[in-house]
């Protein structure tokens, strides 16, 4: 599996474009996949106390649509549409059919039966902002059962 590529949004050109700081020169290509998301709170293993590292929380999945040197547009999938590249598909149907989902509140999720106690509270939805980090997800070879940006375990200190 290849290094994701790492970015930020550079610019916001509508509700619907964006642009990133990374382009062919990073190896970014038209039709690949970015998780846009911001940094949040520090997360401590709860047996050691050792810090996990900052949660992402993804604001939102999009496209390469335009690739430049330095830079790439990316935009938000069409409603209703899985972006085709060619012959390939960039992302499984089940994903955009998620990330569209989660994005118009039409999907809802199972509740979990938590401790109430260790609910550290939902960040309120923040749009999107320049600043906001861009990393690429990964493409058929993943089998669609866990999106890359949120709780990649295959990352290892060792």
């Amino acid at each position: 599996m290849s290094t994701p590529i790492e970015g930020k949004v550079a610019a916001i050109i509508d509700d619907t474009t964006l642009v990133l700081n990374v382009g062919s020169e990073q190896g970014v290509q038209e039709g690949m996949a970015f998780a846009i998301f911001a940094l949040h709170g520090e997360i401590a293993d709860p047996d050691s106390g050792q810090p996990l590292g900052r949660w992402e929380a993804v604001k939102a999945r999009v496209v390469a649509t335009h690739v430049q040197p330095r830079m790439c547009t990316v935009r938000a999938p069409v409603v209703g549409e899985v972006p085709v590249v060619g012959d390939t598909r960039p992302l499984s149907a089940m994903m955009v059919e998620h990330s569209v989902a989660r994005g118009r509140g039409q999907e809802q999720w199972q509740r979990l039966e938590v401790r109430g106690a260790d609910v550290r509270g939902r960040l309120q939805n923040q749009p999107i902002a320049v600043g906001d980090g861009a990393r690429s997800l990964a493409a058929a070879e993943d089998d669609g059962s866990k999106p890359a940006a949120e709780g990649d375990a295959s990352k290892s200190d060792d």
